[in-house]
């Protein structure tokens, strides 16, 4: 008595059916609405490189000296799959992978960085300290330039300004992890002076340079130093300016003669030459901003307000400075976002037509609630799961809307036909639950087992796709869960409400022909009757799969 109570609890407490209901549409929502948006999966970061610089050294005295010093440190942490080494003309260099079943990596890192520092003892005089250098494997939300229109030459100190300041703007957007400059190549301040001029004031280029560096703000010009007291003098104000270099006073001749660096040489501003990197957007002089947007944001509402930000930064550039954005990540997200809406209404209006068609009006309205309530309750789910919305897990879903239905469409028909024969609303809802809760569960467990592989899988792949199998997994439990629930309560309470057939319409009861039934009935009399036939017959289409898939081509994603 107890089981028949719990099997038909939603129908009978109508209230209950109604709240549970309204839970799962605010909880659905609320979660589809506040979780994190991005493109791609975000990957764990397992690769780095160990740069260590030793000038003038050959390769086989940086292979000795300095490559197997590193390897020989970092050989001691297991948790290290592949070291990569290189070793050329004054460079070393090791790549570091860790293994995929690793998921705490930070503290692994710290332990290779450690293990670095060490290193820097055991190395030859004139190796430079080695450098640690992760390698990023996040995807850009926002890349925009700032590119030179003018024909005049491109003028980089205008744009490397411009750019600084856009890049301190975007850093104050909340939600941004990190800011890069690209193709900012470096300014610097350029004494040129003939040979000849110096000769005549009896100064090497070694000389001049040294007098430049002593009137450096930043370089103390002297020292006093007394048994109480140890004093440094500097000069007062930086070298800022063309106008302050020039205005340097420069030592010459034996009689301590003074002049001016502007009067013996020319001074000017410029980029390093060669520069250390240019950008170029179509075929124009730019300097590029990279933006990274912090895990756990809704991609398209840090977008809304970065490109606010945007708009009142182009309203402020002066002639021929022009800002693009070359790269929109939440363009791709809300396309994908929107996909998954499209397919969830698509299918919940295609099943219930097809429902409709074939099994009557109650049914297809019992089977295609199935699909919003149980897409609501996976959201829901990876909201608890931290779950991002992302194209990967998107591509789960949809491949679970084709599942969501099955038990729906089992459940609906078990009540259907107990109605038919005339039981009891509240005995049909009860019977047909615990009729099919061990044929459903087993059926879902078997699929769950399935996807299980893909949503366990370890390492960079796994945390890829498995996304696909947690999602696809989310949906099929949800599904089971509704249809033993709120389905079974709602078709009872359609079957109290709705007038009771009088006819045979195909609205009502779906659609039957009397010959297609004539031959579906002797196809399962001769199957039964011989269970090996069909068997055989059922085996056909897996058994030639398999022998054609091994001519089919592989490949990871399609072109």
């Amino acid at each position: 008595m107890r089981g028949v109570k719990m099997s038909n609890l939603f129908y009978r407490n109508f209230q209950l059916l109604i709240l549970t209901i309204c839970l799962i549409l605010v909880w659905g929502l609320s979660s589809f609405l506040s979780l994190p948006r991005l493109e791609d999966p975000e990957l764990t970061q397992r690769s780095a490189l160990v740069t260590t610089r030793f000038p003038g050294a050959s390769a086989e005295r940086v292979e000795s000296l300095v490559t197997e010093k590193v390897e020989q440190e970092l050989f001691e942490i297991e948790e290290i799959e592949t070291l990569q080494s290189t070793s050329r003309l004054g460079i070393s260099t090791v790549a570091i992978q860790l293994k995929d079943e690793v998921v705490n990596v930070d503290k692994v890192w710290s332990r290779v960085r450690d293990r670095v520092g060490e290193v820097r003892a055991q190395l030859p005089p004139g190796a430079i300290e080695p450098s640690f250098e992760d390698v990023e494997v996040k995807a850009n939300a926002l890349i925009v330039a700032l590119t030179w229109d003018l024909d005049q030459p491109t003028n980089y100190a205008i744009l490397r300004r411009l750019s600084e300041d856009l890049e301190d703007q975007l850093r104050s957007v909340t939600g941004t992890e990190k800011v890069e400059l690209n193709g900012s190549p470096d300014e610097e301040i350029v004494v040129e002076i003939s040979p000849s001029e110096l000769a005549s004031l009896g100064l090497t280029a070694q000389e001049l340079s040294q007098q430049i560096l002593r009137s450096d703000a930043k370089v103390a010009a002297g020292q006093l130093r007394s048994s109480s007291n140890e004093l440094l003098f500097e000069v007062e104000g930086e070298l800022d300016s063309l106008a302050r270099v020039s205005s340097i006073p420069i030592r010459f001749g034996n009689t301590s003669q003074f002049t001016r660096l502007g009067d013996i040489a020319q001074v000017k501003k410029g980029i390093v030459e060669p520069a250390s990197e240019l950008a170029l957007i179509n075929g124009r002089s730019a300097v590029a901003l990279s933006v990274m947007v912090e895990s756990g944001q809704r991609l398209d509402q840090w977008a809304h307000a970065a490109k606010q930000t945007l708009e009142e930064f182009r309203a402020q550039l002066p002639r021929g400075v022009r800002l693009q954005v070359i790269l929109d990540q939440s363009l791709y997200v809300e396309a994908r976002i929107n996909t998954v809406l499209r397919e969830l209404l698509f299918g919940s209006v295609l099943a219930m037509g097809v429902i409709l068609f074939m099994m009557g009006w109650k049914s297809a309205v019992v089977v295609g609630s199935s699909l919003p309530l149980s897409a609501l309750l996976v959201f829901g789910g990876m909201k608890l799961l931290g779950i991002p919305l992302h194209q990967i897990s998107i591509t789960g879903i949809i491949i679970a809307l084709g599942l969501l239905i099955d038990n729906a469409i089992v459940i609906a028909d078990e009540v259907q036909i107990r109605l038919h024969k005339g039981m009891a609303p509240k005995k049909a809802v009860a019977e047909s639950v615990r009729h099919m809760t061990v044929p459903l569960l087993s059926s879902t467990l078997t699929t769950v087992l399935a996807f299980l592989p893909i949503a366990l899988a370890p390492g960079g792949v796994g945390e890829f796709i498995g996304t696909i199998g947690m999602t696809s997994i989310l949906g099929i439990v949800s599904s089971l869960v509704i249809s033993l629930t709120l389905l079974p309560a709602i078709a009872g309470r359609l079957h109290r409400w709705g007038q009771a057939p009088t006819t045979s319409a195909w609205w009502q009861t779906g659609f039957s022909h009397p010959s297609l039934t004539l031959v579906y009935r002797w196809t399962l009399d001769k199957t039964l009757a011989r269970p090996m036939l069909g068997v055989i017959l059922a085996l056909i289409l897996p058994v030639s799969g398999f022998l054609v898939a091994p001519n089919l081509e592989q490949q990871f994603f399609p072109p």
